[in-house]
């Protein structure tokens, strides 16, 4: 066998070894970093539960009026007092616009956002 044709044979395998050995080590670490992040998400969103939610469930509340937008924002003009709610958590109100609706949700009265937790039209 040629010198040099040996050398890169002997070249090619010693990479192949290397590199095999190589990802097992970066996959090992990247799901030690995961298993580490974890329990500190866990526990975050545990204690952002734990003190979020006797809040809301204490301060739901039942909203009835009509959808409208303004500059991309959609607000609830409530029908008895005629008072404008923002209504956040959105992602489906689009299809309510203009209609007559029951918001059923968490009111920041400090700002006047409502925090929707359900909405339906009614008749």
């Amino acid at each position: 066998m040629n010198p040099n044709r040996f050398l890169v044979s002997l070249l090619a395998v010693l990479s192949f070894v290397v590199l095999s050995m190589a990802a097992p080590c970066h996959a090992q670490e990247t799901q030690r970093q995961k298993q580490e992040q974890n329990p500190q998400q866990n526990q975050y969103r545990d204690e952002l539960q734990s003190t979020a939610q006797p809040q809301d469930q204490q301060n739901v509340r039942t909203f009835a009026g009509k959808i409208s937008q303004k500059n991309s924002r959609f607000f609830l003009e409530e029908a008895i007092h005629r008072t404008p709610y923002l209504l956040a958590d959105t992602w489906n109100v689009k299809r309510f616009l203009g209609k007559k609706v029951r918001v059923t949700g968490t009111l920041d009265q400090d700002h006047n956002i409502l925090h929707v937790k359900s909405i339906d039209t009614v008749p």
